[in-house]
């Protein structure tokens, strides 16, 4: 059913909880899945940019090499974070985003700034996990 999944994560333990249920997910229907962190400074120096991609994959990759992940199927990005996942989803074909949310108050704080765009501008289906 799912060829390629996507699991967006941060470098934290919340990311580890939102990847093991995207693995699962993978081994259950026999997909690829690609770890994707993006970093929302996109008004910094270039140079400062690439040292913050430099600092957390190392982290992103220890996240997720538990998971059989190999380290080219960890992506770390620059942008706006919901865009930047739903265009590598569409470039790499994917057909499941998965996320986490978290539990705050309010509509559009229950499920997350990033995780409401992705929701709502994925061309694919999206699996939000709470957090």
């Amino acid at each position: 059913m799912y060829k390629t999944i996507l699991c967006a994560i941060e470098a934290s333990l919340e990311g580890k909880k939102v990847l093991a249920k995207a693995s699962q997910l993978a081994e259950y229907f026999g997909s690829k899945l690609i770890v994707i962190n993006v970093l929302p400074y996109t008004l910094l120096p270039k140079d400062y940019q690439k040292a913050m991609q430099d600092d957390i994959s190392p982290k992103i990759k220890k996240i997720a090499a538990p998971f059989g992940i190999s380290e080219k199927n960890c992506l770390i990005k620059v942008g706006k974070p919901y865009d930047v996942i739903c265009k590598v989803a569409n470039r790499k074909k994917v057909d499941l985003i998965v996320i986490g949310t978290h539990s705050k108050k309010g509509l559009h704080a229950a499920i997350g700034s990033t995780a409401t765009g992705v929701s709502n501008n994925a061309k694919c289906d999206v699996t939000l996990f709470r957090i």
